[in-house]
């Protein structure tokens, strides 16, 4: 269990977390394409607000602000990831 904790688990964390944050963005993605299913989600609950409020405009460049930024950090983070990962795997 030891071995577990302190030498194997940090290996595949450092290996799998770059695939599994880009795998994630590629669903954040993805979930403005459930809006198209009528199903609830960030541009959903927006068009509904802006409904409420006559203002779609204002509330769809709120959403795709969100997710510029959403998938811009996180980008960034798989980035410096895998950067970590290639100069740790290097040594």
């Amino acid at each position: 269990m030891q071995a577990y904790r302190h030498i194997i688990l940090p290996q595949v964390f450092r290996v799998t977390s770059p695939i599994i944050l880009s795998q994630t963005i590629i669903l954040f993605k993805d979930t403005a394409l459930v809006y198209v299913l009528s199903l609830t989600d960030l541009v959903g609950a927006a068009s509904k607000v802006a409904q409420l409020n006559g203002r779609l405009v204002e509330m769809y460049l709120t959403v795709a602000a969100v997710y510029l930024v959403i998938c811009t950090s996180a980008s960034q983070l798989v980035a410096v990831l895998r950067k970590r990962t290639r100069i740790a795997t290097n040594r």
